[in-house]
């Protein structure tokens, strides 16, 4: 009997990519396509396979979840990507709402907890945590990320994982004037003129991955 749900899985942990395929294994309506482990394959294996549903990390080499993101709902602005992450920060939960994802879910779920998101998201829900659901109804969005448009969010989250100008230009397919444009603009909205000092803001607003 074909699965009626299919999927593409992508987290550069094997053990915790294995073990989710593992756990799926046991719905007969779940089919896993594909696994990666960085972002740049999944981008690829998803316009291969075409699946229902995409499960992925945030944390990825090679292109991470919000680069990962942009350019897959690009090539399929109807996918449903559910992200499965550790991050219980609303700062990452709202960047992901607001970059298009149908849901988040985290790591601590159990089986049956995921498995009931993957079938709300491939049913056309969106799906995120309370946590966020309750600063969209108090105001929207999340005051420190607030100011920063797609390109200004994922260009921040690079610069805190520590890579450099050019590194980033070429993650994000864009030149490195470019690139370090938008990082200025990120560290005048942050109010600050370094990126010690941003990470520091990171680190103290648990945005730091």
């Amino acid at each position: 009997m074909k699965a009626n749900i299919s999927l593409v899985i992508a987290d550069d942990h094997t053990l915790m990519r294995q073990g989710v395929v593992k756990m799926l294994e046991v719905y007969p309506d779940i089919q896993v396509l594909a696994e990666c482990d960085n972002g740049l394959d999944l981008t690829k294996a998803v316009i291969r396979h075409q699946p229902d549903v995409i499960l992925m990390d945030i944390a990825m080499p090679k292109m991470n979840g919000l680069v990962a993101i942009e350019k897959i709902l690009l090539q399929r602005p109807d996918a449903k990507v559910l992200v499965l992450t550790m991050h219980n920060e609303l700062e990452y939960m709202e960047a992901f709402y607001h970059s298009g994802a149908a849901g988040y879910v985290l790591k601590d779920a159990t089986g049956d907890e995921l498995y009931e998101v993957i079938c709300k998201v491939y049913a056309g829900a969106r799906v995120f945590p309370e946590l966020l659901n309750e600063a969209l109804k108090q105001g929207g969005r999340v005051p420190s990320l607030e100011n920063l448009t797609r390109r200004e969010r994922e260009v921040f989250h690079l610069v805190v994982q520590g890579h450099p100008t050019k590194e980033i230009g070429r993650l994000l397919n864009m030149a490195t004037k470019t690139a370090e444009h938008h990082r200025g603009k990120v560290l005048q909205k942050f109010n600050v003129t370094t990126t010690a000092e941003l990470i520091r803001i990171a680190v103290k607003k648990n945005i730091y991955q």
